[in-house]
């Protein structure tokens, strides 16, 4: 018998997604607003680390503009740049992708 595969489509803002849901069968995770709450930004990542019987890991796509004016740091890229802080602490393996427009 072939087993069912089921996909799950989730669009939420980042204040609900950091608590008070439960999706086991969560493979990825997409940060697409600027938050530097690092309760937040860990219990969002937890969402999608909640394991079930089909599911080996997870990714996280952290998205971040950098639309600096007169070299100043935008707030986007300021929050990103703490979100890579939490990153290194909890040793999570990462890469940063660079995408011109």
């Amino acid at each position: 018998m072939k087993k069912k595969q089921v996909l799950y489509l989730l669009l939420t803002k980042c204040g609900t997604f950091s608590t008070g849901i439960n999706i086991k069968n969560l493979h990825n995770v997409i940060f697409a607003s600027p938050s530097k709450s690092k309760i937040r930004v860990l219990q969002s990542i937890g969402r999608g680390l909640r394991t079930s019987e089909n599911k080996t890991d997870a990714v996280l796509y952290d998205i971040a503009d950098d639309i600096s004016c007169k070299g100043k740091p935008n707030f986007t890229l300021n929050h990103f740049v703490k979100r890579i802080e939490y990153y290194n602490v909890e040793q999570f393996d990462y890469k940063i992708d660079t995408v011109t427009l």
